[in-house]
């Protein structure tokens, strides 16, 4: 699949429909940028919490829930107080 596109005077660029679904993202989802080796943007959609609670679900099944450590969102919460505390800014 091949889309052009244009990118606005505020570097946003919309990213095709067709491609969009095909990809699964949704509206409002992050995505990590990059520029590879070859001067290819590449976007990363990572994994949402829906989906990295449902592997976690899985891979931990047979382990006790005292073993398990932190749940996604407490993960989260966790990750943004540690930014938040660490942010000088």
């Amino acid at each position: 699949m091949t889309y052009n596109t244009t990118v606005t005077s505020k570097g946003t660029v919309t990213i095709a429909a067709p491609l969009r679904k095909a990809l699964g993202l949704k509206t409002g989802q992050k995505l990590t940028v990059a520029l590879n080796e070859d001067n290819q943007i590449v976007l990363d959609a990572g994994t949402d919490m829906k989906d990295f609670e449902a592997t976690r679900s899985r891979i931990t099944k047979n382990i006790p829930n005292h073993l398990k450590g932190l749940s996604g969102d407490s993960l989260r919460q966790a990750a943004g107080k540690a930014w938040v505390m660490g942010n000088d800014d």
